[in-house]
């Protein structure tokens, strides 16, 4: 269920061209965790928490770039996917995260795993947010990706042994994340060729913020 290996597949599916040089619009349909997966925060030390994915996989579709001419297909955007927590704080509160261990858990294929450990105990630190003098951000990225499909493995609990320490004071527990299977359709507008030529060859740890349900 978990790989080690970040996904080769690109995030891109391009439905149709309006322009060779300038726009086009990228329509997609994608198959990911609903409402939960950006999921009703857990407070633990006073910060709230709450897990996030985004789509690596993508299904019958692709795009090549060759001298500003872009070709593609529609594509389904799906699993594997990239996993992240992510905690909010208030400034002057809560200093770091540190996950200890995750467990994953499929009600349809009843998968039933523990994520190696030892990938695990690094200490994010909380930061301030951009525009924002009273709440602190911090994002814990689970190394690897998290190797479900929605559609055929069905709801995914996530369950994670954490600690956030608050002005010196570590508070550890384990929560429960659960994630239901949805289905959307994704449309958005990009500037070619600057916004593709951006993301190829770049490590997934050097990508925007954009993506993550």
């Amino acid at each position: 269920m978990h790989g080690s290996r970040p996904a080769t597949s690109t995030a891109l599916a391009i439905a149709f061209l309006v322009s060779l040089n300038s726009c086009v619009s990228l329509t997609a349909k994608k198959n990911t965790y609903g409402a939960a997966a950006s999921s009703p925060g857990v407070h633990v030390n006073g910060a709230n928490i709450r897990m996030q994915v985004k789509p690596e996989g993508t299904e019958n579709g692709s795009y090549t770039l060759s001298a500003m001419v872009v070709s593609a297909s529609v594509a389904t955007f799906d699993g594997p996917f990239r996993w992240r927590l992510e905690a909010t704080g208030e400034a002057g509160k809560q200093e770091s995260l540190v996950v200890h261990r995750i467990r994953t858990r499929t009600t349809k294929t009843k998968r039933d795993e523990w994520y190696p450990a030892a990938h695990l105990g690094q200490r994010v630190v909380f930061k301030p947010i951009t525009d924002s003098t009273t709440a602190t951000h911090a994002a814990y990225p689970v190394p690897g990706l998290l190797l479900v499909k929605p559609h055929t493995d069905g709801a995914l609990e996530v369950f994670v042994d954490l600690t956030v320490t608050t002005k010196g004071h570590g508070e550890r527990k384990l929560v429960c994340f659960r994630m239901d299977p949805s289905q959307k359709r994704q449309d958005e507008f990009i500037f070619l060729p600057t916004e593709i030529v951006k993301s190829i060859g770049k490590s997934t740890a050097d990508w925007d913020e954009s993506g993550w349900d």
